[in-house]
C-alpha cells in the first residue's frame, strides 16, 4: 500500500513539475547515451610504467605525499627508514599473503610493536581500537592512479577500512607493475576480475594522500580525519 503511495505521489509530483514547465515527459530511450569522446580511456594510455610513475611524482607533489620507489632487495632498508621517521610503533599491519616475504623482519624489528588487523566479526572492535591506537598503518594497495596520485585499497576480513584511516602516519606499498593511468583502468580491471569469478573486498577505496580539509575559512588543515603523513613505497617489481 505504501509504495503504491509513493507511486501516486510521485506521479502527482511531476506531472505537476511538466504543467509548470510547461512540457511533456519524455522517455530515456529517446534520448540515447552518446559518448562525445574517449578521454577516460585514451588518457596516459600511451605511457610505460616509469612515464606513468613521473606523472605520479609529480601529482604526489600536491597532495603532501611522499613517495619512493625501490628495488625489492631494498624493501627492508627503506621500508625501516620510513618507519624510523614517523617514530615508529605501534603499528597495525594487515592479515595479507602480501607481506609473508618481509614479515620475518618487520617482527625480528619490531615484534613488540606490531599488532595484525585479526579475521572475524568478534574482533571488530579490538581491531578498530588498535587501528586508532597505531602510530603506523602498513598495507599493500591494489593500484596506484597515476593520473591523481591516489591508492586503491580493499576491505577485507584482513583489513577494514580503518586500518587505513586511524593510524597517524600511513605507509602504503605498491608493485610498480599496479601503477596505472587513471581510475578507468582500475575499475576495467575490476570488471575482468568479476568476470574471472575472483572474489573482491566487500568495500573499495580509492585514497589520495594524507587527510586535508579547508572548510573552515580557507585554511589547509591535514590530517584533520585522517594520517597526517602518508609515504607511497613503489617496489621495482617489473
Amino acid at each position: 500500500m505504501k509504495k503504491m503511495t509513493d507511486n501516486q505521489n510521485r506521479e502527482k509530483f511531476l506531472k505537476n513539475l511538466y504543467n509548470k514547465l510547461e512540457t511533456e515527459p519524455s522517455e530515456c530511450q529517446s534520448h540515447p547515451y552518446v559518448q562525445i569522446n574517449n578521454l577516460s580511456n585514451e588518457t596516459f594510455a600511451d605511457k610505460t610504467k616509469d612515464e606513468l610513475l613521473e606523472i605520479c611524482y609529480e601529482k604526489v607533489k600536491e597532495l603532501n605525499i611522499e613517495m619512493t620507489e625501490v628495488t625489492e632487495n631494498d624493501l627492508e632498508e627503506k621500508l625501516k627508514d620510513i618507519i624510523i621517521s614517523f617514530g615508529s610503533g605501534p603499528m597495525i599491519l594487515p592479515t595479507d599473503k602480501r607481506f609473508d616475504s618481509i614479515r620475518p623482519f618487520l617482527e625480528k624489528e619490531y615484534k613488540e610493536q606490531i599488532s595484525y588487523w585479526k579475521e572475524g566479526a568478534e574482533y571488530r572492535e579490538s581491531n578498530i581500537n588498535a587501528a586508532e591506537q597505531a602510530n603506523i598503518g602498513i598495507a599493500f594497495s591494489e593500484y596506484l592512479l597515476a593520473e591523481s596520485g591516489s591508492i586503491v585499497v580493499e576491505t577485507s576480513s584482513g583489513q577494514g577500512r580503518t586500518l587505513h584511516f586511524l593510524p597517524t602516519h600511513y605507509i602504503s606499498i605498491i608493485p610498480k607493475s599496479q601503477i596505472v593511468p587513471r581510475s578507468t583502468q582500475a575499475i576495467n580491471d575490476y570488471a575482468k576480475r568479476i568476470e574471472r569469478g575472483e572474489k573482491l573486498g566487500s568495500a573499495i577505496h580509492i585514497i589520495s594522500g594524507p587527510s586535508n580539509s579547508g572548510d573552515i575559512e580557507m585554511q589547509l588543515v591535514i590530517g584533520l580525519h585522517g594520517p597526517l603523513k602518508v609515504h607511497y613505497l613503489v617496489i621495482s617489481d617489473k
